[in-house]
């Protein structure tokens, strides 16, 4: 006799949803620190009252392509899973979570807007990578205050979106409304 279990389909989408839900609560808690870090750089090299912008462009041209690159990884994993909690094929049920701010739901809709603003800002995030080499094209004289001001902003606001998300993540790390049914079940 073998004592092997036989895995069906079944068994093996179980174990891969169990094991992305491990990763996506990884990844809620390593963005919620990574956007700190992130725009806790860009304030120190922008300096007091963003008077230092060329400072910013030349230390963080090298850092902006990987540390965005990075930054919508974990943004698209964490939206992933936290909308992976939300049963949406029950519309009605997941209108009325948002209505009554369930955490998985208002999480959700949180990771989606910071996604959102965090693309929205890829253009900017390429001219800073290019800096040094199309400066004149690129980076006209005394342009770094117009250029930079909002997209400084908008990494604020994506890393404070991120942080409310992971805090409303960990409130209840367990519900997960697309297994067990439709009243939500506590993950073992």
């Amino acid at each position: 006799m073998d004592p092997r279990q036989i895995w069906t389909t079944r068994d093996v989408a179980l174990r891969v949803h169990s094991s992305f839900r491990v990763i996506g609560l990884f990844s809620h808690g390593f963005l919620a620190g990574y956007a700190v870090w992130n725009i806790i750089v860009v304030y120190v090299l922008a300096g007091e009252q963003m008077t230092t912008l060329p400072n910013l462009l030349q230390q963080y041209h090298l850092l902006a392509y990987p540390a965005q690159s990075l930054l919508y990884l974990l943004l698209a994993i964490s939206t992933v899973s936290a909308f992976d909690r939300v049963n949406l094929a029950k519309a009605s049920m997941a209108l009325r979570g948002f209505l009554t701010l369930d955490p998985t739901v208002l999480a959700s809709f949180l990771y989606f807007i910071a996604l959102i603003l965090s693309l929205s800002q890829q253009m900017t995030s390429d001219r800073i990578n290019l800096y040094p080499t199309a400066n004149e094209t690129l980076w006209p004289p005394g342009s770094e205050q117009q250029i930079l001001r909002p997209w400084i902003v908008v990494n604020l606001v994506v890393a404070l979106l991120v942080g409310l998300a992971w805090a409303v993540v960990s409130s209840r790390p367990d519900v997960d409304y697309t297994e067990g049914g439709t009243h939500g079940a506590k993950l073992t």
